[in-house]
């Protein structure tokens, strides 16, 4: 039976049949219905593959466009006044390698812990072209994530980051900077406090 499918997927009709459920799936799905939430602010613009849209938390003022997002467990969250230009991949997940099993055949519910993380992008931060963000990592606060990068490991905030892995280049602004940015614009409890970002400013720092 398998073989008479692809054989079948091998055919003018089959091949017909295939490319009119991918326009399906890319353009005509209203993904905003089935997401876990969509602020209506929010701007989703296709071509869109999604799987796990009940997964998908996207609140305001936040943009995807020509994304693939790969969430059938874990969460994408993409908080306020953030935004990713095409090309944005997010996978929440990784298959597993098991002795005497074809990693193919390992169902989601069978993987073992940690190798499902939920993905978060915190505001106020730019996602550049083509950017592929992994499992369990977290885009902080005013951080920014250049074209091409693969994300593997959380970013700082009110950072830049780029590269295959995504490395930490450079933090925006001084800490007297950012302690006035988010004055203005974030309420006294949700703000980073001057001892936070020391302590996020010498970690970093003494990487480079």
């Amino acid at each position: 039976m398998s073989s008479i499918f692809h054989k079948f997927r091998e055919t003018s009709l089959g091949s017909c049949l295939g490319g009119m459920r991918t326009f399906w799936k890319e353009y005509c799905v209203n993904y905003r219905k089935k997401f876990g939430y969509c602020h209506p602010t929010a701007t989703v613009t296709r071509p869109l593959v999604v799987k796990g849209p009940q997964n998908v938390f996207l609140y305001e003022d936040t943009k995807i466009t020509n994304a693939v997002i790969m969430t059938p467990v874990k969460k994408f969250i993409m908080k306020k006044h953030s935004s990713a230009v095409e090309g944005l991949k997010v996978i929440t997940g990784n298959h597993e390698r098991r002795v005497g099993r074809f990693f193919r055949t390992i169902g989601l519910d069978e993987k073992a812990a940690g190798l499902e993380g939920d993905v978060i992008v915190e505001e106020d931060c730019w996602i550049g072209v083509n950017v592929t963000l992994l499992m369990g990592v977290t885009v902080r606060r005013g951080s920014t994530v250049a074209a091409g990068a693969v994300v593997s490991k959380s970013t700082p905030p009110y950072s830049i980051n780029g590269g295959i892995p995504c490395k930490f280049i450079k933090f925006y602004w001084t800490i007297d900077q950012i302690l006035e940015h988010e004055a203005q614009l974030y309420p006294e409890e949700e703000r980073y406090t001057r001892e936070q970002l020391q302590e996020i400013f010498a970690k970093y720092q003494n990487k480079k």
